[in-house]
């Protein structure tokens, strides 16, 4: 995953595969509220998050990531000073 990350801050993301996500996205989206008890599974946890509104912004707001902006986002929250370590430890 880091070095995905890495790559990513370091070349970007092309507009090419940047809509190529938001057209799965979209297409995702879509087949999802097909089925009555997913809608009503979506409405509900959007109800619980304060707004089922949102439900009906929701694909706007995946239209609206822009390039530049998933950029600067990667940089500011998959920071180095971010990071956590996880040990585990064997019971023997």
């Amino acid at each position: 995953m880091k070095e995905e990350n890495d790559t990513l801050q370091q070349n970007g993301i092309t507009e090419k595969g940047l809509q190529k996500v938001k057209n799965k996205t979209e297409s995702m989206l879509a087949f999802e509220d097909m089925s009555v008890m997913s809608r009503a599974t979506n409405l509900a946890m959007y109800e619980l998050l304060g707004d089922a509104e949102l439900i009906n912004t929701e694909l706007e707001k995946y239209q609206a990531v822009t390039a530049q902006g998933l950029l600067k986002e990667s940089k500011e929250i998959f920071n180095v000073n971010n990071c956590n370590t996880l040990y585990y430890y064997s019971n023997n």
